[in-house]
């Protein structure tokens, strides 16, 4: 389902206000992809499944990467076990610079 344009605004809000780690994460990545990333984000927040999901600080925004149930129960279960403070999960493309170099993060 597509979130409204209104919909879409209030959680990139709830980012920019509430999510400094993702925010963070964001920015980063904004530097490695351009504004790539932002569109991912976007997608992910108007509900596109594996563009953009994140969790902070009992906030969540973004759509699922498609996972099933139980996979998800397990990532949420560890991210309490590790003690998280946020979890963000991007389209494998977000990890390709531009010029089609892997990023070295990974």
């Amino acid at each position: 389902m597509t979130a409204s344009k209104e919909l879409v605004r209030q959680r990139l809000e709830i980012i920019k206000r509430h999510m400094p780690n993702v925010l963070a994460c964001i920015e980063d990545r904004v530097k490695h992809i351009g504004n790539d990333a932002y569109a991912l984000v976007r997608r992910g927040v108007r509900g596109e499944p594996g563009c953009f999901y994140a969790i902070e600080g009992g906030h969540v925004v973004g759509c699922p990467i498609g996972m099933d149930e139980e996979a998800m129960r397990e990532l949420a279960n560890y991210t309490v076990i590790f003690g998280c403070a946020h979890v963000c999960i991007w389209h494998p493309s977000a990890w390709v610079k531009k010029e089609g170099v892997v990023d070295g993060a990974h």
